[in-house]
């Protein structure tokens, strides 16, 4: 699977969330799928994540900048919270 296609046409075709905040609202609400983690997000927000065991993760191999770049954005992101896949295939990263 080429994972920046798969960011493009989730960001363009699903719902998703940007960044820590966002992410914690949305596991706190139950909306989460999926959340995926840049390299370089803080460590705290993934020890948070500790708590919401039925969440799949996935580990991005880039950096924010990198991810945000990814999902064709101007603006790094450490953390892209998917709702709903839309179109995309990735949710086959569970």
């Amino acid at each position: 699977m080429d994972i920046n296609k798969a960011l493009r046409t989730l960001v363009s075709t699903g719902k998703v969330y940007f960044g820590i905040n966002e992410a914690k609202k949305a596991l706190k609400a139950g909306k989460a799928k999926l959340i995926i983690i840049s390299s370089n997000c803080p460590q705290g927000f993934i020890d948070d994540l500790n708590e919401y065991k039925k969440i799949s993760t996935h580990n991005f191999k880039g950096t924010n900048i990198e991810l945000g770049s990814s999902c064709a954005k101007p603006f790094p992101i450490s953390v892209l919270t998917v709702i709903r896949p839309g179109k995309s295939n990735i949710m086959q990263l569970k």
